[in-house]
């Protein structure tokens, strides 16, 4: 078969797959730990409604905080937020005491996988091939883990399309308890990954990627890194004939390039291009194999250069946002300590089929020698002042972690991005605001969650101390509230052992 069509019919057999199974990938979904969706730890009276007293609210969007405030819910949204001697409280509310402690609005972790599994390497005709395997009850662990650490929106950016639609579905219809879920599908790319790549080598093959995709019942594209831009502009082009952002994660393509193309936002804060180097290095650099070349470029590129200002100017002036993931690049810089690996905070609520794989297999560090570890070290604060000089320039950030990629809880990771967007320099409301308003934005939800304001859904964290304080204080959480429902993180958690 040729190259040109084997793309088009391995993508066509994956939508009929979706059409004739999605009933089962629901089944497989619904297994011990999450049917019981609609149980809460605390069961709210939605008829009559919710009075959240005695709090210090924390918006989301940057105001003051307001002391001494009420929050009414009504029918799972928020009826009003105002100082107490503002508001009316109708009798029949149900009211809970806040206890002076800190409200915030629910998490948005912008880059949660849930559907990535183990990598398997193995052979066929003497030639190594790889690939990654999906986990049915994946999802079920991940969605626990992420609500108990105060997130109740996910974008997830990439993985089994068939699994995702289903599990964002379930979700939707109460059948699942997690996070409300913004998702893509398989990465569309050049190159091919079983399980997790849509493989696509020209731009009619590109298009029908997409448009498959959205068949199937996506929310967003998600575009790859071998990806030149003649082929990263057919994905751009066809997803937004269809209503659909596109995401990359980037390196054929430079930052510059994909935002002069249209491309909505870029994941991580790895540029990758060698075009953003001194010319006398870019050879070197390409010869870098695998992930190496993450922190060489960092050590090598001039972030006071032109090309490196030109760029953030062209991210903020044609509003590309971006999740720079830093957590996970914490975990692959410095891999060589057990910190950022096996003594991981949490490791225990990962899967423990992927934690598995990270210790016998999958890194994002393999074939990296001491020295390599040395230049990772040594290049560190370059990565967080580039996040800074975005930030500075008005590119819009959001907080994603790459959840369930090497050593990178769910949950726990979320909170260590936080405090790494606060080391970079960014103070700590407005990283807050990076961590709900900013992600409610990028996840194109911002009419319905993101903020502590009248008639967005009462997605909201109490919390025992002041994250404008102290960034730390974002994981002090004492219960979640989606949608009006309240739930305790040790009940939720206590469903993974």
């Amino acid at each position: 078969m040729s190259r040109q069509t084997e793309p088009s019919r391995r993508i066509a057999q994956s939508r009929r797959f979706v059409l004739r199974n999605a009933a089962l990938f629901t089944v497989l979904q619904c297994t011990s730990l999450l049917c019981t969706a609609a149980t809460a730890s605390s069961q709210e009276n939605l008829a009559d409604g919710i009075a959240i007293t005695n709090v210090t609210v924390i918006d989301g969007s940057g105001a003051p905080p307001i002391k001494d405030a009420t929050v009414l819910v009504e029918a799972g949204r928020i009826a009003a937020v105002g100082p107490a001697d503002t508001l009316s409280i109708p009798s029949a509310m149900q009211r809970i005491d806040g206890e002076g402690r800190v409200l915030v609005p629910g998490f948005v972790d912008t880059h949660a996988h849930l559907s990535v599994g183990p990598v398997v390497l193995e052979m066929a005709d003497g030639k190594p091939t790889v690939s990654m395997k999906v986990l049915a009850d994946g999802p079920e662990r991940t969605l626990l883990a992420l609500l108990a650490h105060g997130i109740t929106t996910i974008r997830d950016p990439g993985g089994s399309t068939e699994q995702l639609v289903a599990v964002r579905d379930a979700i939707e219809r109460g059948d699942l308890l997690g996070p409300r879920a913004v998702v893509a599908g398989r990465v569309i790319d050049q190159s091919d990954l079983e399980g997790l790549v849509d493989q696509a080598t020209t731009p009619d093959e590109v298009r029908l990627a997409v448009r498959l995709q959205v068949e199937a019942g996506v929310d967003l594209i998600k575009l790859y890194a071998t990806l030149t831009p003649e082929l990263l502009a057919a994905g751009i082009d066809e997803a937004h004939l269809h209503g659909r952002q596109a995401i990359a994660h980037l390196h054929e393509t430079t930052w510059s390039e994909a935002a002069t193309l249209g491309l909505d936002g870029i994941v991580h804060i790895i540029p990758g291009s060698s075009e953003m180097l001194p010319a006398d290095v870019r050879e070197t650099y390409a010869a870098k194999p695998g992930t190496l070349g993450f922190p060489h470029w960092f050590s090598w590129v001039d972030l006071d250069s032109e090309t490196v200002k030109q760029t953030i100017r062209k991210l903020a002036l044609e509003r590309v946002y971006l999740d720079p993931t830093l957590v996970v690049f914490e975990h692959a810089f410095f891999g060589d300590s057990t910190r950022f690996t096996t003594a991981t905070e949490g490791l225990e609520l990962a899967h423990p089929a992927l934690v598995d794989n990270w210790k016998r297999l999958f890194s994002f560090n393999i074939g990296w020698n001491e020295a390599d570890f040395d230049v990772a070290r040594r290049s560190w604060p370059k990565v967080l002042r580039l996040t800074r000089q975005l930030w500075e320039a008005g590119v819009l950030l959001s907080a994603g972690t790459d959840a369930n990629n090497p050593w990178t809880v769910p949950g726990p990771s979320f909170h260590r991005e936080l405090q790494l967007l606060v080391q970079a320099g960014i103070p700590s409301a407005q990283v807050l605001r990076i961590g709900t308003r900013n992600g409610a934005e990028v996840a194109g939800l911002l009419d319905d969650v993101g903020t502590i304001e009248k008639g967005k859904r009462a997605d909201l964290i109490l919390l025992d101390g002041d994250p404008v304080a102290d960034i730390r204080a974002t994981s002090s959480i004492v219960w979640v509230m989606k949608e009006g429902i309240r739930y305790r993180p040790s009940e939720l958690l206590e469903r993974l052992r």
